[in-house]
């Protein structure tokens, strides 16, 4: 898995270096987003009159809340009687119309038809331009009620984004997914005033690391502390340094999951990584940030751990160990028996570098934030907005603090 993430993120970074010479000329300015794959058949309907296309040339007109069934035998697309081997496109004939799929969203700018690249069935994508995309993104990526400072740094970050994955599935017909693959999209759903006034006050902004677009990955809280890439992903990335994080006063800050020295041996066990009865688990305790341990990050996450038991030793990442039990982070630490959790930002520990395993004991996982701790933290944006109301363009602040060494450019 992190070898391919390796590669994938060294292909991003090619893409990257194309991107802003694409955008700069004035071309590149709508993405494929795609919302339907491998479907049989969709159904759509348009807020006013829309047009069934066969590429640029209109085929036929359809009246407002008309609903158009879309399907697919073999290679041959059919929308509403109009058969065509390439793509066919329902697209509003007027400037105030949208197009709406009768199990889904509703979207601007116009959706495409195409047959699935990659299996059988039919895909759907919205071309759309960019500055439109993203009034369905960010008010999924962050809560609309925020701090306006809040949502212009996500939508900076979320633009970027976008601008570096033009073409990242281009295999599939469209530039992106409308999911967590790349970022959720909601389309005319997902918007609200606060979030048109979050676009459109940024229009054109994207973050720059020596001239190139940056990954302007995110997540939703780092736990007190960002993480240095090649920690989480194995590559260094200049602008992908840790960071003081202030998202300690949010909900998804801390976290718990009690389980059993048992339940442990029987999850190792079934990963392949079976010691028998565990007895220790060889670990530095997580301390006060930066931290500067070989098995830990700076933020405190966890890169490798040795767990030892009757029947041997295995050493374990924190990735690995995470997927065991459906952590929230790799910011994690353990006690056993009663109590609370430490907390690590105040230099206690209650435990050492080994800590011994007692059978029939539950065993306690602590841990902070939520995401990988790459980039910004969500709750952490909002929390220094929050500090600091009043403050003009102080989202530009959030991001250059969050993407270490980045330039926030304009792009149009």
């Amino acid at each position: 898995m992190e070898k391919r993430r390796y590669i994938w993120l060294m292909t991003i970074l090619l893409w990257m270096s194309m991107t802003v010479v694409i955008l700069a000329s004035g071309s590149g300015e709508t993405l494929r987003i795609g919302i339907r794959e491998g479907r049989s058949s969709v159904a759509v309907v348009g807020t006013r009159d829309v047009g069934i296309y066969q590429g640029n040339a209109l085929r036929k007109k359809v009246k407002a809340n008309m609903p158009i069934q879309v399907t697919i035998r073999g290679n041959e697309l059919t929308a509403d009687g109009i058969k065509s081997i390439g793509p066919l496109s329902v697209r509003p004939l007027g400037k105030d119309g949208f197009v709406k799929i009768t199990d889904g969203y509703m979207y601007r700018g116009y959706l495409e038809f195409i047959k699935t690249p990659v299996s059988a069935g039919l895909t759907v994508i919205n071309v759309v331009p960019i500055e439109q995309y993203l009034y369905g993104v960010v008010g999924k990526e962050m809560s609309p009620s925020w701090s306006i400072e809040a949502l212009k740094a996500q939508a900076v970050a979320a633009r970027t984004y976008a601008v570096s994955h033009k073409n990242y599935f281009k295999n599939r017909g469209y530039d992106m997914a409308d999911d967590t693959r790349n970022q959720v999209y909601g389309g005319m759903n997902a918007e609200t005033p606060s979030i048109h006034q979050a676009v459109d006050g940024t229009s054109g902004e994207i973050l720059t690391y020596k001239g190139k677009p940056i990954e302007a990955f995110f997540c939703a809280s780092a736990g007190g502390w960002t993480e240095h890439s090649e920690n989480v992903w194995g590559n260094a990335v200049g602008y992908l340094r840790g960071v003081s994080d202030r998202s300690f006063h949010m909900p998804s800050y801390s976290w718990s999951v009690t389980t059993t020295p048992e339940r442990l041996a029987a999850n190792l066990n079934a990963a392949g990584k079976g010691v028998g009865t565990v007895q220790s688990i060889t670990l530095s305790p997580l301390a006060k940030r930066p931290m500067r341990t070989a098995d830990r990050g700076v933020s405190g996450r966890v890169r490798t751990m040795i767990i030892r038991g009757t029947k041997g030793q295995a050493t374990v990442t924190g990735n690995a160990f995470q997927s065991l039990f459906g952590l929230k982070s790799t910011l994690f630490d353990f006690y056993q028996g009663k109590g609370t959790p430490p907390n690590p930002d105040l230099g206690h520990s209650s435990r050492g570098m080994t800590m011994p395993i007692k059978a029939g004991q539950p065993l306690t996982i602590y841990g902070f934030g939520w995401g990988h701790g790459l980039g910004m933290s969500q709750y952490g944006a909002y929390q220094m907005a929050k500090e600091n109301p009043g403050v003009r363009e102080y989202y530009r602040q959030i991001l250059l603090h969050y993407y270490t060494g980045t330039t926030l450019e304009r792009l149009y």
